[in-house]
């Protein structure tokens, strides 16, 4: 799951599934961290080479 709020991360949790917290969303500093986010990127590049190495 990628998202940019606690709402997100929180919800693959729940469901078991993977988690990728994007800063370029609305997300507040420190809410994907707090949240449990398995990986946090800051931007469109950084998610592309996170999900290229993840596959």
């Amino acid at each position: 799951m990628v998202g940019d709020r606690k709402y997100d991360i929180l919800g693959a949790k729940a469901n078991g599934v993977a988690s990728i917290g994007v800063r370029y969303g609305y997300a507040a500093p420190g809410e994907l961290e707090a949240a449990g986010a398995d990986f946090v990127v800051q931007s469109v590049e950084e998610l592309s080479r996170l999900l290229e190495k993840l596959r």
